[in-house]
């Protein structure tokens, strides 16, 4: 006989209510709350023994746990998911009305690529309490602005590759014949006038191969596009920007022996977070990713809210908070929405 498939059934509005203000209650004492102190706190018109009963049917369904046998509750990943799609559905994305303190103008200042995603990440880390993360753009969308080969010893050249964005891009290069650096002047001048404006992945996908079947008179075509081709094909993967893990630490349940050892690993690995965030680009808006979702074996007790962010049309990067299972999700919801906006918008500039 097959076995029986049991719908779990939906909350009644008063158990969503008070499911609701329990998570917030955590988030903002984290501390387990107890249904006596939770009944007098906010003046409900039940008892003690039927907020006991309320809590408990929420912890059968597996929407709270007791950390301790003598403690009051708190909420599993699946009340903070709960939770926290209960405040999505409720949210105007437009932020008009919301005040958030991201320094766009210190952002804008800035003109250098790698000093505004620092900015960025410390912005969010100030602001959140918590730690910011930042996917720097896939360097394959990086358009070119200029391009400088500079001699060095030993037949081994510096390729220097400037973006419209501001971003300076650099690789060593060893070539197996003697080359001047008048030649590179000839070189760099060439390989700027044939590949300003296009995008690495461009360039690497067509451009190369139409400028090997031209040829230029008076340079050593061949030998300038080996120098870029090698240079383009081993640019470094997108970088990692991270800061306020030192926020973390402050929070009492993030410096315990198994979120401890999360951290650690966080700061350690960083391609641990690096899969979090690429998974971020593969959809448009806000992703939050609650305890056993993040889906790390490594990372546990931890959230992320992360956003992806574009220039022009095409998915880039990701920016995102990462923190406590019990984080200020509706503080940080709006902060790393908007900020991936203010991202986005500033980058679409700067590639223009």
């Amino acid at each position: 006989m097959a076995q029986e498939i049991i719908k779990e059934r939906q909350l009644e509005e008063r158990e969503a209510s008070i499911l609701q203000a329990i998570a917030f209650e955590y988030i903002t004492t984290g501390k387990p709350v107890g249904s006596r102190s939770f009944v007098q706190k906010y003046s409900l018109s039940i008892s003690p023994a039927t907020m006991r009963n309320i809590m408990s049917d929420l912890e059968s369904m597996e929407y709270l746990k007791q950390p301790h046998t003598s403690a009051g509750r708190i909420p599993t990943d699946k009340g903070f998911r709960y939770y926290v799609n209960s405040l999505l559905e409720s949210y105007d994305f437009s932020l008009k009305d919301r005040e958030i303190s991201v320094n766009e103008e210190a952002i804008r200042r800035e003109v250098q690529f790698d000093k505004i995603f620092s900015l960025i990440t410390k912005m969010l880390s100030q602001e959140s309490r918590y730690a910011g993360v930042l996917l720097t753009p896939r360097f394959d969308f990086t358009v070119v602005k200029r391009l400088v080969l500079v001699h060095m010893d030993n037949n081994e050249i510096l390729f220097i590759l400037i973006t419209r964005t501001g971003m300076v891009l650099t690789k060593k290069v060893l070539v197996s014949s003697s080359v001047t650096q008048d030649d590179l002047y000839d070189f760099s001048k060439y390989l700027t006038s044939e590949l300003c404006g296009y995008d690495i992945y461009e360039i690497k996908d067509s451009i190369f191969d139409r400028l090997r079947k031209e040829k230029t008179p008076g340079i050593n075509t061949d030998m300038a596009l080996d120098i870029a081709e090698l240079a383009v094909s081993e640019f470094e993967e997108p970088r990692l920007h991270i800061d306020g893990i030192e926020n973390l630490l402050k929070i009492p349940e993030m410096v315990e022996e198994e979120r401890l050892h999360s951290l650690l690993s966080i700061i350690e690995e960083k391609n641990i977070l690096r899969r979090i965030m690429e998974r971020t680009m593969e959809r448009e808006g806000i992703r939050t990713l609650i305890g056993e979702e993040i889906e790390e074996e490594k990372v546990t007790g931890c959230s992320m809210v992360s956003t992806s962010y574009k220039i022009g049309n095409k998915m880039v990067g990701a920016v995102g908070v990462i923190g406590p299972t019990r984080m200020d999700y509706e503080k940080v919801v709006p902060l790393v929405d908007y900020t991936g906006r203010v991202v986005s918008e500033l980058l679409t500039k700067m590639s223009k």
